[in-house]
């Protein structure tokens, strides 16, 4: 009987060990799997946190229009950015670039409570954006465009400063 019961307990230690290692590696398998997902997020969300930064140049408005006077919205601003100014009352408003028009004109989600009559300077936070998908947007949206022309145009002729254009209609 001694005998039975030891190497029952025996095989019970051992199936007992061998469960032990298996959940053992299952909880480490488990955490390098979360380590890396969570270091995979990390790296994909490290992206700086958005910061105010001073306009270049004085701002004044007209409705949802603004009117930059020494400004390049076109290389500071985006849509999405938010606009911050001081109107008239004194109190600070953000506001949501809808359209970069120009570097000394943009359109805003909303007026502010009162126009910004004389030049005022401003402030604004940068949207935090994927650069990356916008570039291949971007390209992809040309592509279209530029199969789209090829697709419809049949040719372009021309005789002594006379340009006929032809287009395939359907």
């Amino acid at each position: 009987d001694d005998a039975i019961n030891i190497a029952t307990s025996s095989a019970g230690t051992e199936s007992s060990t061998t469960h032990q290692q298996s959940v053992a590696a299952a909880a480490t398998n488990s955490a390098h799997q979360t380590n890396s997902n969570e270091s995979a997020a990390s790296s994909t969300s490290l992206q700086k946190s958005p910061q105010i930064s001073q306009g270049q140049g004085t701002i004044t408005t007209s409705s949802t229009v603004v009117t930059g006077h020494g400004t390049s919205f076109k290389t500071q601003l985006h849509v999405g950015d938010a606009l911050l100014a001081h109107t008239s009352k004194g109190a600070e408003e953000m506001r949501v670039i809808k359209m970069v028009l120009s570097n000394i004109s943009i359109s805003i989600s909303s007026a502010f409570t009162s126009d910004l009559k004389t030049p005022t300077q401003f402030k604004y936070i940068n949207k935090p954006r994927d650069v990356t998908r916008e570039s291949q947007a971007k390209v992809a949206k040309a592509r279209m465009e530029q199969e789209e022309v090829e697709q419809r145009a049949m040719g372009t002729y021309g005789n002594k400063g006379e340009i006929i254009y032809r287009e395939r209609t359907e």
